[in-house]
């Protein structure tokens, strides 16, 4: 019953319900207030009485008197016109009707209480002349409110009931598509965003209906994305524990054989006597650790920056400044280069950060291409875009290697290491710096060699420098 009576629906009913009946009843007493006299006075029936008894038995009428008698509250006497005799006390008869004068006992008392009038009446099949004496006693009535008054048991069961079938249409109307809505509310409460309300109805309720499927909407897109967030920051995470225990194993290494230079000279141990020459070997490792260290540092700074400070960046600038940074690397390797690069390629970036992610692909491009070869370098507008190609001839990347080539650390031929001093951050290093910026890249094969591909969105102009959330 509480629960019940807890309901929106339930208490709709009751007070609409109240409200009608309340309206229903004031208006009976206002129309049993404000109705207009029409007094009646019962011998205002004496007439139509005595016609109906002459057209009636003496034995019928006696129905009729006493009903008459009831109604009234008047009283009637019958006499015998033959035997009547004026100025004297007349004993009235006792055997028409049940209700009427029967003694002169009662005679005298209705004679003491009121006027008195006489009526010549006959009935159909009494020949016999008869008097019918009537006592008013002064009463009048107003007729339509005593109307009203007998009506209203009639007009409250009315009242009544139209109420409550109105009431019950009424809090069905209102209550329906609410808990349609509570329906749809509680499955978004389960996370289930499937079930839509119906949003056709003009009113209220529709307005709420729209509401809920946009709230609706809203929160779905909302936790995917949440979802979205979460997974990625897992992901960093775990790149972050893959990286630093990578960057653990890659650092043992070099340290290991520092200690053994160091130690072996120490003890004047077989050829460590030699220390000029192992001095030499002990000074490159740890030139071979700082710029390990100086990579892992930058990595360790782009995974934890939250913005990166742009401007507006010339990658023709950036590519011709790599361009002659590398002469002495192509002269060793005996690359020739090739190069196609169009003017003002702006876009919005980091030049400096730019210049390390270039550097990484193209030195990438001239240790992996054959002594003797080419590569080539393009760099121009395409549709809304500044792109950058770097290709190098002759070379191949296997299938499964591809696919790793952005990971921390990764090579797909050691043994390079010990010819060129590679780390494997570069390639790792410059897609964390491109994507930092809001650019692409990736690597692949062609027919003539492996291409790599540089994007970033284009800028008319920019000189004040910003800052952009990856």
């Amino acid at each position: 019953m509480p629960k019940l009576i807890n309901r929106l629906s339930f208490k709709v009913f009751v007070i609409s319900f109240l409200v009608q009946v309340l309206s229903g009843l004031l208006i009976c007493v206002v129309l049993y207030s404000q109705t207009p006299e029409m007094l009646y006075s019962p011998k205002d029936e004496l007439d139509d009485l005595i016609q109906r008894i002459s057209d009636s038995t003496r034995e019928e009428s006696g129905a009729l008197i006493d009903d008459f008698i009831r109604r009234t509250g008047m009283d009637l006497a019958f006499f015998d016109g033959t035997t009547y005799q004026t100025g004297k006390y007349n004993t009235p008869l006792d055997n028409i009707g049940t209700l009427t004068i029967k003694d002169l006992h009662d005679y005298h008392k209705a004679l003491d209480r009121g006027g008195m009038g006489t009526y010549g009446v006959r009935f159909k099949d009494d020949p016999t002349d008869y008097l019918l004496q009537y006592f008013d006693y002064g009463e009048q009535y107003n007729l339509i409110p005593r109307a009203v008054h007998n009506s209203y048991p009639l007009m409250i069961a009315v009242v009544v009931s139209l109420s409550l079938i109105s009431s019950f249409i009424y809090a069905m109307l209102f209550a329906r598509p609410v808990r349609k809505l509570s329906k749809v509310s509680r499955q978004m409460a389960q996370m289930d965003f499937a079930a839509k309300c119906d949003d056709r109805r003009g009113d209220e309720i529709g307005d709420l209906a729209r509401d809920l499927n946009l709230l609706s909407e809203t929160l779905e897109q909302k936790i995917k994305a949440l979802e979205d967030e979460i997974v990625r920051v897992k992901e960093m995470e775990s790149q972050k524990e893959m990286f630093f225990a990578a960057a653990s194993h890659e650092l043992k290494t070099p340290v290991t054989i520092l200690e053994g230079h160091l130690r072996g000279m120490i003890e004047g141990v077989g050829p460590y006597a030699d220390h000029d020459e192992y001095l030499a070997k002990s000074l490159r490792t740890v030139k071979r650790m700082e710029s390990l260290i100086n990579e892992i540092l930058v990595a360790s700074r782009m995974q934890s920056a939250q913005d990166v400070a742009v401007v507006q960046v010339d990658m023709a600038e950036v590519i011709d400044d790599k361009l002659k940074e590398s002469e002495d690397l192509f002269v060793i390797r005996d690359i020739n280069v090739n190069k196609s690069i169009d003017k003002e390629l702006f876009f919005d970036g980091n030049r400096e950060l730019t210049s390390l992610a270039v550097g990484a692909f193209i030195s990438n491009a001239v240790f992996y291409s054959r002594e003797g070869s080419s590569i080539s370098v393009t760099a121009l507008h395409e549709g809304s875009n500044v792109v950058t190609v770097i290709e190098n001839e002759g070379a191949h990347i296997d299938d499964k290697d591809l696919q790793h080539l952005f990971e921390p650390f990764y090579r797909p031929d050691p043994s390079r290491s010990s010819r060129d001093g590679g780390s494997g951050l570069g390639l790792y290093l410059a897609n964390l710096i491109i994507t930092k910026q809001g650019g692409c890249c990736n690597l692949e094969n062609y027919a003539g060699g492996v291409r790599a591909r540089i994007s970033f969105g284009k800028t008319m102009s920019r000189k004040t420098p910003f800052y952009v959330k990856p």
